[in-house]
């Protein structure tokens, strides 16, 4: 956004503070007690719209345009979209303030289907596919945008909303990370919005990183002579001699530190030699050092085992993130812990999140809200209604609390 759109908004923001401060501040105050009974109906209804729009496109472009013309039919016209495909919301500050209280949510479901992520709705859940996970998150937000429209609700710090590709169809995180190249040293904190996880307060430190093996053998015949020789293994011999060799490393700190082999496959004969295969792991450490040294050591023993079969070896970083840093974070967890506190809920102790921990790698202070409750397994897929309201309630008194803390990463009137 350049310099004269966002003096615009600056001023606009004086003018809201002159004639409308008195009631946008009682407002804030009066949150616990604000009727909020037909921003959740909108927030189940746009979820179930989301839902069922095909993912992943290009850019996530279907579900980005439903959220445009939501964010048209709410009359808000600060809004853009960068050359990262993130599309930014602002509602400015009462006054002049020049940093960002960041609001966020992921867009994008990879594991979408046409039948699976059709919504079933009962009184008490709304179950499919990936509607906890990422659906209700975005329409949160929406919703988020409606009340700050709607109601007048600005700031001591300017609001912007984000609506970014999930780590889904984003592996990288290359939308989130330009986003936060540009806008990082304006953000003074912000908060991640998820559908499910109402109440868990991320404060442990755990790093990723995602790895795929993929390994290619020599082509021959498959009952030629030598087939028990080392030097003429198939690569599904490869890869269970390299998940063999991973399981058997004795790692430093075992408590703190976990490789698992989420998926392993490669062909299975038919008349023809499988030749390659591949094999996807996941490393998880309470440290940098040991999620660094994990890696290596795991790149390591495939090279070798590879090698020592006649195969030929590749390691692709599909992706990696941080451990995260849960002491810049201390101010919004303590705070999301009174206001769960307010709400009469009892916190869980939680993982600091991928987008959480890529905003402490910028130095900015971050937070995941979870919206309701919910599971996720490979049977079933919900999310429960009736805590909704409450969650929602809790994302205001959030919002509110973030922009009146003291901006640890510089002077706010610059």
């Amino acid at each position: 956004m350049n310099g004269f759109k966002l003096l615009l908004r600056r001023v606009a923001g004086i003018f809201r503070w002159i004639f409308r401060g008195r009631k946008a501040r009682k407002l804030l105050r009066d949150l616990k007690k604000v009727d909020i009974s037909g921003y959740v109906t909108r927030m189940v209804s746009d979820a179930v719209l989301l839902n069922q729009i095909p993912s992943p496109s290009d850019g996530e472009k279907l579900r980005m345009d439903f959220i445009t013309g939501r964010l048209a039919d709410f009359g808000i016209s600060n809004v853009e979209v960068d050359d990262g495909g993130n599309i930014l919301a602002l509602f400015p500050a009462f006054g002049t303030q020049r940093n960002f209280l960041l609001v966020a949510a992921e867009v994008g479901d990879s594991d979408y289907s046409a039948l699976g992520s059709a919504v079933n709705l009962t009184d008490e859940r709304a179950s499919g596919q990936g509607l906890g996970e990422t659906s209700l998150g975005v329409a949160a937000l929406v919703v988020l945008a409606e009340y700050a429209q709607t109601t007048g609700f600005h700031l001591d710090k300017n609001l912007l909303l984000v609506f970014t590709r999930s780590s889904s169809v984003d592996e990288k995180e290359l939308a989130f990370r330009h986003f936060l190249e540009l806008w990082g040293d304006r953000i003074s904190c912000g908060i991640m919005i998820r559908g499910t996880g109402f109440g868990v307060v991320e404060s442990r430190q755990v790093g990723s990183c995602r790895l795929t093996i993929t390994v290619r053998t020599p082509e021959r015949e498959l009952l030629s002579i030598g087939s028990g020789g080392a030097s003429t293994a198939s690569a599904a011999a490869v890869l269970g001699s390299i998940a063999f060799q991973i399981g058997g490393v004795s790692w430093e700190a075992k408590e703190a530190a976990t490789v698992n082999i989420a998926r392993m496959e490669s062909g299975v004969g038919y008349g023809h030699w499988p030749t390659e295969g591949t094999m996807d792991i996941e490393i998880l450490a309470e440290e940098e050092r040991m999620l660094e040294t994990i890696k290596n050591v795991v790149s390591g023993t495939a090279a070798r085992a590879a090698a020592g079969a006649g195969a030929t070896v590749e390691v692709d970083v599909r992706s990696q993130h941080s451990v995260g840093d849960s002491m810049k974070n201390a101010p919004l967890t303590d705070a999301l812990r009174v206001t769960l506190s307010t709400l009469k809920l009892k916190p869980e102790i939680g993982i600091i999140s991928e987008k959480v921990a890529m905003l402490n790698d910028f130095g900015i202070p971050g937070i995941a809200l979870g919206i309701t409750l919910g599971k996720k397994t490979a049977d079933e897929d919900y999310v429960e209604l009736k805590p909704m309201a409450t969650g929602f309630r809790q994302l205001l008194l959030m919002v509110e609390r973030c922009a009146t803390m003291r901006d640890t990463r510089g002077d706010e009137s610059q």
